[in-house]
């Protein structure tokens, strides 16, 4: 029986500092609610297959420097995707804009 089933959230982004088993359930349980989610924002389906592992790459390299309030990721994982999405739309405006000058 996998242990890591049995643990809510807060407990898995605990032990992801030392265990990369626990992260991965992590992901296991969210990938596709962030995903979800990034695609309603963009309305881009491959967009939002990048966004995605944006977000949990910034949940894997923070992962030790941030404590969860609560015991679910998914807000925090939630709230890093609508930051992402923003960033990567406001990329887009400037990239757009910078063309648009030349």
């Amino acid at each position: 029986m996998d242990t890591h089933a049995i643990r809510d959230d807060a407990a898995l982004w605990r032990e992801a500092g030392t265990d990369p088993a626990a992260f991965g359930e992590l992901y296991e349980r969210h990938v596709r609610a962030v995903y979800a989610f990034c695609a309603r924002q963009t309305g881009d389906l491959s967009l939002a297959e990048d966004l995605t592992s944006v977000v949990f790459l910034e949940a894997w390299r923070r992962r030790r420097s941030i404590e969860l309030n609560g015991t679910s990721a998914l807000p925090w994982l939630l709230g890093t995707a609508k930051n992402v999405a923003r960033n990567s739309q406001r990329s887009l405006w400037r990239y757009r804009a910078a063309l648009g000058r030349h």
